[in-house]
């Protein structure tokens, strides 16, 4: 008996239950045809029932449970019969449960079948039977119209199901038939991938080729990105799918797509180390091998960082690379590489790697240039007594310094490590020829390189230095700023445990590179050998992590050191003659030790190891013919208009500028005077008139002008200094002003003591820069540069000297031509004076000249001042290397710090002196100027006052001889009107033509003189007659004025009433207009004064309001001044017009709309 009060199932509902889980068909037979099964918990004991038995697929129970009425639709969260079927695989079932739907069941239908009914995870019966591979139970769920693109809770359709998940029972028949079917390919998840983007993800190359060939549906789109923008093709080469990369490649895949970030396929490949697929990625023709991602990051990074080295090769192997492009953290490849200790890539990278890419010019720029390297503290054998000094200076190309390999030895031409070197020298000097940061970042790396590449850190902020480079739109405006810092060893200290340790750790012995080089072309050089594989020697990777913890004395720290050189006895021949990186030779104890100055550690117990980055310009020369032809080939490389002549061989600075100042980063050029300080102008029209070259060509001396140069200099540690400024174009030889054959001199010269360390080396070097033009050390007057600005101040003193005198005496002769002038007042000769008052060109050309001669004293000024600043900052980032500046060459680096002071104190004083003299110059030649403005002033108006003098006196000339024509002009045609024979005329009685005297005189005085009277009296009184009728005229003006200004008053409402508005006829109009012409003669009366009649002064307002009050106007504060602001003639209109009780226009006024 069913239960109809209770939810939970009774024994009976149980019971089948357990024999429907167990599959026990005789059970579940019996307990159905027990009793009807009608109620609520029926049916569901049934539906679940039929659930345990669809999951078995046992089919003619299930037919038993169906015949029952059990429901094959789920309810709530339940898995439904036919996804359980479906998961059994028994197509017949599954036919079964998709007919109950036509099926009848007491007389009624039963509730159709759902076919797409879903579980929790939202999945239909087609996703279970797609995944288990049933093909037959697929094609009858899709004949029931099953939805192909059902998605479930990760919104996945069937199609997509099956290219995320792993390989199952499946094939790629059940892809087929749901392509056949309508699936569609571009449908997408909720991470936005599509089925192509998951076979490509998993590998599954069956299905990639089936979406991509279009046979059973449309072509997939290999351009379909997921949430993250990555391709099909980015996601097959992150997961090493070679052949799916293929496809996706022929198919029409965008090898250069890129998803967030900026990625790229090939970035994807190279971090995974996925050589074959770099390899052809790369074989593509859209495949960018410099493409950065967001972070700047090459596929070279990557590939270097993670240790790929076949991929490292792949990519050197296209010429095209970048070996030296920077990610945001200003790490190159090489940089990733030594970060994660994989040195066999470090080597790879290094730059002699790069010679057989340099462009043609570069390498011919390379070796057209010399390096120069000097020794110091090198200690030759004692048989070769004869060769015992204290430096070597040797002379290499910047091709061989920079990227020679001896392939002989294994090992770079030119070494920048002392321990590496066999002479052993204390400490070594190397200097390049041009202000070039691709030579300096090369020379850089290869001394990281050849120390083993540990000191990451300390690479990176010396190349950070760099960034003190200024950026302008001229060829000019890049230049380094002056600048002075000392970095602290981090990674030295760090790795070893202690600074003399770290000194003794050895370094990687250099790799040469491997064989699938390109082979290099003609005259390229030698090609190095390939790099040893396998382990690294033990001596590579050890590292002693006990730190010093009590400072060592230096005979007890050689003694160590001694030890280790044993140790280390395959990094350096085995010769008792030669020195140990201790300052002793093998075999000897400490009396035998060289001599101190020779011996830099034992000077330096404190054992650091720091940099120190100098930059700084200084003064230098360059003759005009020269720097003329360096300024045609820098603008025509500039403008890329640069055309090398065929016929002869370019020089090296021509190969120079070609290579390098375009390039990036660029070379910086040598600048001019006026480039330096006007680094954002064109300067080539003000670089032709430097006051150097004006004093050469007034003197008959080669034009030369003054160059602004800079001096980069890096103290590394204790063993190495690097520095670099320009030489001259097409450097002459026997240049008394060569900076770099004076420090050699210097340090040759047996006045001064010899250089025993980098830091003595430094202050030299930074002493000869700044006192090129010292006059102690130039003895000939060619280059006394800063005497010929005394020289030309002095000149332009004397001519201005001259110019007053000049003007001095034009002045006296002015005086006595004025006196003469009062003597002869008809004297018209001016003499020559007045042009020596009115020239000024003279003055004005002095004026250019002493203001160019200041303002190139200023830009010389700027260049030692910067001087003065940086050379104490280098002194005490000295000191501090040392440990203080209490040690004997701490001091005497203040010492000599200090002597360079004083010279340039010397020349800055020299500076201001003539500054303030040309200052007094150019105010002297200000007030002549002044002085001669102001005197030809005085005599144009004295001569102004002389021509208006005569000119008064042709007037009054000219007055005389109208009077006489007025006189006679009249008299003259009467006369000439008498001569005419008129019968009227009365005539002599004889019968004469003549006139009567009397008569004649009676008419032609009497008409002419009436005539001529007035007018003479005209012309004599023309001014007063014009004044009079002016005055006039002026006062009828007046009178109008006011007379207006008493009938704008008398047009005024009176304040306090309101308009009225009773219709006023024409007449009361007219009256009204009378009464107000009325108050102003009948309140005012006329005055005289001196016999003239005066009109007195317009009413005061309140005579005017009182006036219009008796008119009923309103005169209210409010309203009165709009009516003033009012013309006269509109306010007498308004008076006219109809207005209401309110004050407005009543609407029958039909002149104006209102009033204002």
């Amino acid at each position: 008996m069913s239960s109809t009060t209770s939810n939970a199932p009774d024994d009976r509902q149980l019971a089948l239950l357990q024999a429907a889980a167990r599959g026990n068909e005789t059970r579940v037979r019996a307990l159905l045809n027990e009793t009807l099964w009608g109620s609520r918990m029926d049916q569901n004991a049934l539906r679940h029932s039929l659930q345990k038995v669809a999951a078995r697929g046992n089919l003619s129970l299930a037919r038993a449970l169906i015949d029952k009425g059990a429901e094959v639709n789920p309810a709530g969260n339940e898995v439904g019969a036919l996804i359980k079927a479906a998961e059994s695989g028994n197509a017949q079932l599954v036919r079964v449960m998709l007919g109950t739907g036509s099926m009848t069941m007491g007389g009624m239908a039963r509730v159709r079948v759902d076919v797409d009914a879903r579980d929790k995870n939202s999945r239909t019966a087609l996703y279970a039977a797609a995944w288990a591979g049933h093909l037959v139970v697929v094609r009858s769920l899709l004949d029931a119209r099953a939805d192909v693109d059902a998605r479930d809770i990760e919104k996945r359709t069937p199609l997509i199901h099956l290219a995320a998940e792993k390989p199952g029972r499946w094939t790629i028949q059940m892809v087929e038939l749901l392509l056949e079917r309508g699936a569609d390919v571009e449908a997408v998840d909720g991470t936005k991938r599509t089925a192509l983007l998951w076979a490509s993800a998993t590998g599954k190359s069956e299905v990639v080729g089936l979406l991509l060939s279009g046979t059973r549906a449309p072509k997939a789109n290999v351009a379909a990105t997921n949430n993250r923008g990555k391709t099909a093709l980015q996601l097959a080469a992150e997961n090493n799918h070679e052949d799916i990369v293929a496809m996706l490649l022929d198919a029409g895949a965008d090898a250069s797509a890129t998803s967030d970030g900026q990625w790229t396929a090939l970035h994807n490949a190279a971090e995974k180390g996925h050589t074959a697929i770099v390899r052809r990625l790369l074989n593509t023709s859209f495949t960018d091998v410099n493409a950065e991602t967001s972070s700047g990051m090459t596929a070279l990074h990557w590939a270097a960082q993670n240790g790929h080295i076949e991929i490292v090769q792949e990519l050197m192997n296209r010429p095209e690379i970048m070996l030296s492009n920077k990610d945001t953290f200003n790490s190159t490849p090489m940089l990733r590489a030594a970060e994660k200790g994989h040195l066999e890539i470090v080597h790879m990278l290094s730059p002699y790697r790069f010679s057989q890419r340099l462009e043609d010019a570069a390498k011919k720029a390379c070796q057209g240039f010399e390096a120069t390297v000097v020794d110091f503290g090198v200690q030759p054998s004692e048989k070769n007594v004869e060769h015992r000094k204290g430096q070597l200076v040797y002379k290499h190309s910047v091709y061989d310094l920079l990227y020679g390999w001896d392939s002989k030895n294994d090992k770079p031409l030119v070494n920048t490590l002392t321990k590496n070197i066999k002479s052993k020298p204390a400490f070594r000097w190397i200097h390049l020829p041009a202000n070039n940061i691709s030579w300096v970042e090369t020379l850089l790396t290869k001394s990281f390189v050849e120390g083993g590449a540990r000191d990451v850190d300390d690479f990176k902020a010396l190349e950070k230095c760099f960034g003190q480079e200024h950026h302008g739109p001229k060829v000019h405006a890049h230049f380094m700023r002056t600048f002075c810092q000392r970095l602290a060893t981090s990674m030295l200290m760090k790795h070893s445990g202690g600074p003399e340790q770290a000194r003794l750790l050895p370094p990687l012995p250099p790799a040469p590179p491997p064989d699938s080089q390109p082979p290099p072309g003609p005259k390229q050089g030698r090609t190095p050998p390939p790099p040893p594989r396998g382990p690294l020697p033990e001596a590579q990777s050890s590292r002693d992590p006990k730190p010093v913890i009590e400072a060592e004395t230096p005979s007890k720290a050689e003694r160590k050191r001694g030890k280790k050189d044993k140790q280390q006895a395959h990094e350096t021949p085995k010769n008792n003659n030669s020195p140990a990186p201790g300052g002793r030779r093998n075999g000897q104890g400490p009396r035998d030790r060289p001599p101190p100055n020779l011996r830099t550690e034992s000077r330096f117990s404190d054992g650091r190891h720091g940099k120190i980055v100098l930059f700084m310009p200084y003064l230098h020369y360059e003759t005009d013919n020269r720097r003329e032809k360096m300024a045609r080939v820098v603008n025509e490389v500039d403008t890329q208009d640069f055309r090398p002549i065929a016929s002869r061989n370019t020089s090296p600075d021509e190969n120079l500028v070609q290579a390098y100042l375009k390039s990036s980063p660029r070379m910086h050029i040598r600048r001019t005077l006026d480039q330096f300080f006007y680094h954002g102008i064109d300067t080539r029209e003000r670089d032709r008139d430097q006051v150097v070259w004006r004093y050469c060509k007034n003197n008959k001396m080669e034009k030369k002008l003054f160059m602004v140069d800079q001096l980069w200099c890096w103290v590394l540690g204790q063993e190495l200094i690097i520095t670099c400024f320009p030489q001259r174009w097409d450097q002459p030889k026997n240049d008394p002003l060569n900076v770099l054959d004076g420090i050699i001199e210097d340090i040759n010269s047996k006045t001064r003591p010899p250089v025993t360390s980098v830091y003595d080396l430094a202050m030299l070097i930074t002493g000869r820069c700044s006192g090129v033009f010292d006059r102690h050390r130039l003895g000939h007057s060619e280059y006394q540069f800063l005497d010929m600005f005394d020289t030309s101040i002095g000149d332009v003193t004397n001519r201005e000297t001259k110019l007053f005198r000049r003007f001095n005496r034009a002045s006296q002769a002015a005086a006595a031509w004025v006196k003469k002038l009062k003597l002869d007042e008809y004297r018209v000769d001016d003499g020559m004076f007045v042009d020596a008052l009115l020239d000024i060109d003279v003055e004005t050309e002095l004026l250019a000249e002493i203001k160019d001669i200041r303002d190139e004293l200023q830009m010389i000024d700027k260049v030692l001042k910067e001087q003065r600043g940086v050379i104490p900052d280098l002194a005490d980032r000295i000191c501090e290397e040392l440990g203080g500046r209490k040690s004997e060459l701490a001091v005497d680096m203040q010492r000599r710090s200090k002597e360079q002071l004083k010279i340039i104190e010397t020349h800055i004083k020299d500076v201001d002196r003539m500054d303030k003299q040309a200052e007094g110059i150019y105010t002297s030649l200000t007030h002549l100027l002044d002085l001669k403005q102001k005197h030809a002033n005085a005599m144009e108006a004295r001569v102004a006052r002389n021509q208006a003098q005569i000119t008064a006196r042709q007037g009054q000339t000219i007055m005389v001889f109208t009077i006489v024509t007025i006189v006679f002009l009249p008299l003259s045609f009467m006369a000439a009107f008498f001569t005419i024979e008129i019968n009227e005329f009365p005539h002599g009685n004889n019968g004469s033509p003549g006139l009567p005297l009397g008569w004649v005189s009676k008419y032609l005085f009497g008409i002419g003189l009436a005539v001529s009277v007035p007018l003479i009296a005209l012309a004599l009184a023309v001014e007063d007659v014009a004044t009079f009728f002016r005055r006039l005229f002026f006062r009828g003006t007046r009178l109008l004025r006011r007379r207006r200004t008493k009938i704008d008053g008398a047009a005024s409402p009176s304040d306090g009433e309101e308009l009225r508005p009773a219709r006023r006829s024409r007449s009361t109009r007219r009256r009204r207009r009378s009464d107000v012409y009325a108050t102003d003669t009948d309140t005012d009366s006329e005055i005289k004064v001196n016999g003239r009649v005066e009109h007195p002064a317009p009413p005061r307002r309140s005579a005017a309001v009182e006036s219009t009050r008796e008119r009923g106007l309103d005169m209210s504060p409010n309203f009165a001044p709009a009516i003033r602001t009012r013309s006269w003639r509109t306010d007498l209109s308004w008076g006219l017009e109809r207005l209401d009780i309110r004050g407005r226009a009543s609407r029958d006024t039909d002149r104006f709309g209102g009033i204002v």
